[in-house]
């Protein structure tokens, strides 16, 4: 693996004062190593233990009532080292990610490094950002490829050019499946590591619900399919790889082409819904919506190319 470059850089927050250092990995991974004041920590060790205290039932006293040092032996230190990371991670990586400009496309693998009592804590983030795709001049590589498929050679078949169903359009789905396979074979995307290793757990996941809802084991599932966990993990990696691929590839379009969507179209697809649950679960999802529209716009623009 090539050596990540490291940016360092003290900022100073108001009334806190964090220190985050930002090193860059391979394939627009990133991690931050987060240092947390002994102060701060303190702080907010103090009010979990406070606000878990409203709610906490003691032998003799009122809920609530309990004195923090009993609250605190009631909780545990693991309890309350949890309560406390929960109150000092999301404002630490988005301070970090607010001081560095980063936009990831990942929920962070998060590492605690160190957590000595009266000492600064050390918190490593490690994530990544939309790799860089280069589109290069895809639009003539795109109409040169259609219109190489429009000159009749032997190889394509028996019927010449000026044969009645040499004119017949070519199918939208096969002539679709034409260019999706040329810009995944002529762009090249690098996906962090981390991403691609996130997807296939989920997959894997997945596989694992399904085999439980079917009463047996993935190691039943492998047995009956001929397949290995290390041949369905390489499978499942093979066909992580090209979908994320395509997402970003066509993403780029999108943004190189200002492909966007109107509130009117995601109004227009919420309209349609078959009952009111499925209509409340579109409006919760409309960043999806939006999403999906614009990826069906972006094909639509390379099939009429």
């Amino acid at each position: 693996m090539e050596q990540g470059i490291e940016v360092s850089n003290n900022f100073q927050f108001p009334m806190i004062n964090f220190q985050f250092k930002l090193t860059w990995l391979p394939k627009k991974t990133f991690e931050i190593l987060a240092i947390i004041p002994w102060p701060e920590i303190k702080s907010k060790e103090t009010k979990a233990v406070a606000e878990a205290g409203e709610t906490m039932e003691i032998k003799g006293f009122r809920k609530g009532k309990a004195p923090t040092v009993r609250v605190a032996a009631a909780l545990g230190q693991n309890k309350i080292l949890k309560l406390t990371l929960e109150k000092i991670i999301p404002e630490a990586y988005q301070k970090a990610l607010s001081q560095f400009g980063l936009q990831p496309v990942l929920s962070p693998k998060i590492e605690l490094m160190s957590s000595k009592e009266k000492e600064d804590w050390q918190i490593k983030f490690t994530s990544c950002e939309t790799p860089e795709v280069k589109l290069g001049n895809y639009r003539q590589q795109l109409k040169g490829l259609k219109s190489a498929d429009s000159i009749w050679t032997p190889d394509k078949g028996n019927q010449p050019p000026n044969s009645t169903n040499s004119k017949q359009p070519e199918n939208k789905d096969r002539k679709m499946d034409k260019i999706l396979q040329w810009l995944l074979d002529n762009i090249k995307v690098e996906i962090s590591d981390l991403l691609v290793e996130t997807e296939i757990n989920r997959k894997l996941s997945a596989l694992l619900e399904q085999t439980q809802k079917l009463g047996i084991t993935v190691e039943q599932y492998l047995l009956s399919t001929g397949k290995t966990a290390e041949s369905l993990r390489g499978e499942y990696k093979s066909q992580v790889v090209k979908s994320l691929s395509l997402q970003f590839i066509l993403e780029a379009i999108a943004e190189e082409e200002k492909i966007a969507v109107n509130p009117q179209d995601i109004e227009k697809i919420i309209s349609e819904a078959k009952n009111e649950e499925e209509r409340k679960v579109m409006e919760r999802q409309k960043y999806l919506l939006a999403s999906l529209l614009r990826q069906q716009k972006t094909l639509d623009f390379l099939a009429n190319l």
